[in-house]
């Protein structure tokens, strides 16, 4: 008797079920992809990095400027 769902073969894996896992294959695509250079979007890649980093951190900062100049 076989089994209705194998856990085995990946070719029964689908992006509604690993979702997580399809999203770290993409980042790893694109990391290969920034370091060989390989594609002429290498520079908005990294743009798109540095900004995802950058905006969230300056947003803490102010937000900590904001609390500490409302509560002095």
């Amino acid at each position: 008797m076989q089994d209705e769902h194998p856990t085995d073969t990946p070719s029964h894996e689908s992006v509604v079920r690993h979702p997580i896992r399809v999203t770290v294959e993409e980042v790893e695509h694109a990391r290969h992809v920034v370091d060989e250079g390989e594609s002429p979007l290498t520079p908005a890649i990294i743009a798109g990095a540095v900004i995802a980093f950058i905006v969230p951190l300056a947003a803490l900062i102010m937000l900590l400027a904001l609390g500490i100049a409302h509560f002095a």
